[in-house]
C-alpha cells in the first residue's frame, strides 16, 4: 500500500505541474487582450463584412468591439458628435475636395484618417434568361452611367446587347436598387459618374433635384419610377436577390454572401473584370494618396484607377477609412484608446489575411505603414502595440523581419515587390502581346516607393500628424493633381477622358503605389497551439512511463527473493 502512494505521488505532482504550467502560458498570452476596455464603432456597411470579420477574430482574444454598419454619414456623424462611436468607417472623408457637401458634422476634436482596406464596387443582378438565372452579364461603363441615370431602363437596351452579343436578353424593365441612406459607396459611386460621365450625371441630378456639381452620399430617386430605395448594404442586397429584373450597387462581399452574380466591368483597356483582390490590386497602383498637410490629407483620389489600362484593372476600386480620435475627448478614455490602437494594429496585419477571400483585398504595404503613423498617435495607445508598429516599421524599411502577419508583408522585401500584381490574372483574350507590357514584376511601382519620417508635423482634421512621402506621381502613371469635372472630351463607352486640365483648388497629389507582398507567417497563436500540444502529449504519455519506471525500481529481484526462501 504504501509502494502504491509512493508511486502516485510523483504522478499527480508531474500533472499539476503539466496543468499549471499550460495556464501561465495560456494565460500570459491572453492577459493583456483580455485587461482590454470595451468600444463601439459605427460607419460603412460598404466595409461593413471586413469590419465584422475582425470584430469577431479579435473576441478569440478576449477584446470586445461593438460595430454598427449603419453607413458611413451615420457613422460620421455620431463619430463628431461623440455619441456611442469611439471610432467610425468610410470611404469618404470630412474635409477636402471629395467630402460630402451635406455634412455639416464634423469632428471638434483632433483625428485621424486611415486606410483599413481596399475592395470593389460592383454591381450584382438578378436576371434571368431563357428561364435560368444569367450569370454572365457584361457592361461597359458607358451602360452602367446609362442604367443609373435612368436613361437606360430595359435589359434589352442597344447599349446591353452591344456589351452582350449572341445573348438573348429579355424585353423586361430594369429595376435600379439604390441606397436610402447616407453611405460612402453611393458617394464613390456618384463621384465616378461626375467624372467620367458628366452629362448623365447632370441628366441624373435634374431628375432627382440633388446637386449637379458635387457627388453626395445620398441617392434620390425623384422621378425616376424604375428605381427602388433600400436602407443599408444588407438592405439592397436583399432587395436585389428576391426581386428579378434588379441590379444595385455595393462593395463585391454581398453578392458574394449570398451566392448571386456581379456585372463584368468593361475597364479602359477594353477587357471586363470582375472586383476580386488582385483586379482591384491591380487598379489601385494609380491611387493617389495625399501626403501633404491640409484638408486633403490622406484622402484618396482615384482619377487615374478609372482609366487605367491595363487589362487586369478594375475601374471602380477604392479604398476605406478608419477615423481614430488622436486626442482624450468625452467618454473616450485612454483605456479605450489601447483597445481602439490594438484593434486597428490587429486589422491592418493579421486581419488582412482574411480579406481576399471575403471579397475585398488586402492593403498594400505602403499604405499600412501609412496607416500605423496614424494608429501610433491614438492616446492611450500601449507599450505592446507600440512595439509591433516600430518593429513592422523598422523590418519593412530596413529589410528585417518584423512581426507582422499581413499577406502583403515579406521579411526582407522591400516596398517595391508587388505579389499580387505578378500573380494576377489576364483576362481571357488577352494574349502574348497583350500581357506583355504588363508583366514587368511589380509593374506601376515606383522604384523604391514612398518614404516615411517619424518627425513630420502635417495636420489634418484638427490636428493628426502625417508622415512625409516622395513624390511618386510619376511613378503611379498621370498626372499629380486630379481635377473635378471640366469641359472635356470623354469616351462615351468606357469614360476615359482625352484631357482633364481642371485641378483640385488647393491640392497638392502625391501618388502612393500599392506594393503587394505575399508571406506565410508565424505569430503568437501558432506558438502557443504548439506549446500547448507538446504539454498535453506530455500529459498523456509521462504518468504511464514515470509509473511503470517506479515500479520496476520498488520490484524486488529475483535473487534477492531467493535469498529470502
Amino acid at each position: 500500500m504504501t509502494s502504491t502512494k509512493r508511486t502516485r505521488r510523483p504522478i499527480v505532482t508531474l500533472l499539476g505541474a503539466v496543468v499549471g504550467l499550460t495556464l501561465i502560458l495560456t494565460g500570459s498570452l491572453s492577459a493583456s487582450a483580455a485587461s482590454y476596455t470595451r468600444i463601439s464603432g459605427q460607419g460603412s456597411s460598404w466595409a461593413g463584412n471586413a469590419v465584422a470579420e475582425w470584430v469577431s477574430q479579435v473576441r478569440t482574444q478576449g477584446v470586445t468591439v461593438d460595430y454598427t454598419a449603419a453607413g458611413s454619414s451615420s457613422g460620421r456623424a455620431n463619430f463628431a458628435n461623440q455619441t456611442n462611436a469611439d471610432f467610425a468607417v468610410s470611404e469618404i472623408p470630412y474635409t477636402g475636395d471629395t467630402a460630402d457637401p451635406q455634412d455639416s458634422n464634423k469632428p471638434s476634436f483632433g483625428y485621424g484618417m486611415l486606410p483599413v482596406v481596399a475592395g470593389g464596387t460592383s454591381f450584382m443582378y438578378n436576371l434571368q434568361v431563357g428561364g435560368q438565372r444569367f450569370t454572365d452579364l457584361k457592361l461597359s461603363p458607358g451602360s452602367v452611367a446609362g442604367i443609373f441615370s435612368g436613361a437606360i431602363t430595359r435589359w434589352n437596351a442597344p447599349e446591353i446587347v452591344a456589351d452582350n452579343p449572341d445573348v438573348a436578353l429579355p424585353d423586361q424593365r430594369i429595376t435600379v436598387v439604390v441606397r436610402s441612406d447616407g453611405s460612402g459607396a453611393t458617394a464613390q459611386f456618384k463621384l465616378w459618374m461626375l467624372r467620367q460621365f458628366p452629362a448623365q450625371y447632370a441628366a441624373l441630378a435634374a431628375a432627382t433635384g440633388m446637386d449637379a456639381a458635387h457627388a453626395s452620399s445620398y441617392f434620390p430617386t425623384g422621378s425616376l419610377s424604375n428605381f427602388v430605395a433600400q436602407n443599408q448594404s444588407q438592405g439592397v442586397t436583399q432587395y436585389t436577390s428576391d426581386t428579378p429584373g434588379t441590379i444595385n450597387y455595393d462593395e463585391y462581399s454581398y453578392a458574394q454572401q449570398v451566392g448571386f452574380p456581379v456585372a463584368q466591368l468593361k475597364n479602359a483597356a477594353g477587357f471586363y473584370t470582375v472586383p476580386d483582390q488582385y483586379a482591384v490590386a491591380v487598379a489601385l497602383t494609380q491611387a493617389q494618396i495625399n501626403q501633404e498637410a491640409g484638408p486633403n490629407y490622406l484622402s484618396q483620389d482615384l482619377s487615374n484607377v478609372y482609366q487605367y489600362g491595363d487589362p487586369r484593372s478594375y475601374p471602380l476600386s477604392a479604398y476605406s477609412y478608419m477615423l481614430v480620435p488622436t486626442e482624450l475627448r468625452g467618454g473616450f478614455t485612454a483605456d479605450k484608446g489601447a483597445t481602439l490602437a490594438y484593434f486597428n494594429q490587429y486589422a491592418l496585419c493579421e486581419g488582412q489575411r482574411t480579406m481576399g477571400a471575403l471579397g475585398y483585398s488586402p492593403l498594400p504595404m505602403n499604405l499600412i505603414l501609412a496607416a500605423m503613423e496614424q494608429v501610433a498617435k491614438i492616446p492611450g495607445i500601449d507599450e505592446a502595440t507600440l512595439a509591433t508598429i516600430t518593429a513592422t516599421r523598422d523590418g519593412v524599411l530596413h529589410g528585417g523581419a518584423n512581426p507582422c502577419n499581413s499577406p502583403t508583408f515579406q521579411p526582407g522585401d522591400d516596398v517595391s515587390h508587388n505579389v499580387l500584381i505578378d500573380t494576377a490574372p489576364f483576362p481571357a483574350g488577352c494574349d502574348a502581346a497583350c500581357q506583355a507590357p504588363w508583366r514587368l514584376a511589380g509593374s506601376g511601382v515606383g522604384v523604391g516607393g514612398p518614404t516615411f519620417e517619424t518627425d513630420a508635423t502635417a495636420v489634418a482634421g484638427g490636428g493628426s500628424g502625417a508622415p512625409a512621402a516622395t513624390d511618386n506621381a510619376a511613378a503611379a502613371g498621370g498626372p499629380a493633381n486630379a481635377g473635378t469635372t471640366a469641359a472635356k472630351s470623354c469616351d462615351a463607352d468606357t469614360g476615359v477622358c482625352a484631357s482633364d486640365d481642371a485641378t483640385l483648388a488647393g491640392a497638392n497629389v502625391k501618388a502612393i503605389p500599392t506594393v503587394i507582398g505575399g508571406q506565410q507567417g508565424w505569430a503568437g497563436p501558432q506558438t502557443l497551439m504548439t506549446l500547448v500540444g507538446l504539454l498535453l502529449v506530455t500529459l498523456l504519455l509521462a504518468p504511464p512511463l514515470v509509473g511503470r519506471i517506479l515500479s520496476r525500481s520498488s520490484r524486488p529481484s529475483r535473487s534477492s527473493s531467493g535469498a529470502k526462501q
